[in-house]
């Protein structure tokens, strides 16, 4: 299945110009074992960056825990990662992970919201950051093309705008739960229900966790850490795809090609952002002067570990973590 995949995703990279399929194939077959091993240590950082971040989002929401718990949110963590990818959510689909354990162990439903919800957010507010050093750098270089430039500037406002509005919705109770309850109410109306009132006990532990963010800041440190730190580990497994294939150590290219690459995936339609976020990749590259089959063979090993083995790891974990949960709590 992986095999294929890539086959195929390589096959859709290069079709402009079929003379670049060997030179990318080559440079598949060739790869250079050093520079592998180091994207599988990123991607090991990657994983343990992604269980730091929910374990310490769920701490600052009230929510403790020793080694033990740390343990336990491994495969939630993975799993939730693994959902994520293959569902358009935005984010939210793992959180039926951390849900239904949180039912099994009768945790409070809107802490576990709200841990979920604050390792979100952390995650946007370490991209935006991640984003605009990749941007400057590309500006700076000249790597970055008009086409990329109006999309980068798109989404950067539609980020902007989504963060103004979770500031000024955590600022106010009323509105945070008028904000909780609006895809409730939508559905409602789709289903011409009469209006009602809607259970708004996830957004005021919400509320609480993030007062209690404001009122403790130092808390938000460790969580934000993690949070770039999964960034970074995802430039390095670009970094390490690079070089794995024959085109150089380029560190600086490799944060403009992620940074590119997943709000191509964001954007995109599909799923774990499949296509887009590859050619995102190849696109910086190339307008880096890399070969168009090189470029491509890198894409298909940075989303090999960027998108597929987390997928392959992650679903079955993310199995198993519904299937170890009492069925009263499914």
């Amino acid at each position: 299945m992986l095999g294929l995949a890539a086959a195929g995703v390589l096959v859709a990279l290069v079709a402009a110009d079929r003379a670049d399929v060997p030179a990318a194939a080559r440079a598949l077959r060739d790869a250079h074992p050093v520079w592998l091993s180091a994207g599988a240590a990123a991607l090991l950082v990657w994983w343990a960056a992604w269980v730091l971040l929910h374990a310490t989002s769920r701490q600052a929401a009230g929510i403790s825990g020793g080694a033990a718990e740390l343990a336990r949110l491994v495969p939630l963590a993975l799993g939730a990662v693994a959902v994520n990818s293959a569902v358009k959510s935005g984010g939210l689909a793992g959180v039926a992970l951390f849900d239904g354990d949180g039912r099994a162990r009768s945790l409070s439903r809107g802490r576990v919201h709200a841990g979920y919800l604050l390792a979100l957010a952390f995650t946007e507010v370490a991209f935006l950051v991640t984003l605009a050093l990749g941007v400057v750098l590309a500006r700076w270089n000249g790597q970055l093309t008009r086409g990329e430039s109006a999309a980068v500037a798109v989404f950067l406002v539609f980020l902007v705008v989504r963060g103004a509005a979770l500031v000024a919705a955590v600022r106010s109770r009323e509105a945070l739960r008028r904000t909780w309850s609006v895809p409730a109410r939508l559905w409602d109306r789709v289903r011409r229900r009469p209006a009602r009132d809607h259970d708004v006990a996830a957004a005021d532990e919400f509320y609480a966790a993030v007062a209690l963010l404001r009122s403790r800041p130092a808390a938000a440190v460790v969580p934000l850490v993690a949070a770039v730190a999964v960034d970074f580990a995802g430039v390095a497994m670009v970094w390490t795809a690079i070089g794995a294939v024959g085109g150089g150590s380029r560190p600086g290219t490799a944060l403009i090609a992620y940074a590119v690459s997943a709000v191509f995936g964001i954007v995109g339609v599909l799923p774990g952002g499949l296509g887009f976020a590859e050619v995102g990749v190849v696109a910086v590259l190339v307008s880096a002067g890399t070969p168009t089959g090189v470029a491509a063979a890198a894409a298909v090993v940075f989303r090999v570990w960027e998108f597929w083995v987390p997928l392959l790891v992650g679903a079955p974990l993310a199995w198993w973590s519904r299937r170890a949960q009492p069925v009263d709590a499914s």
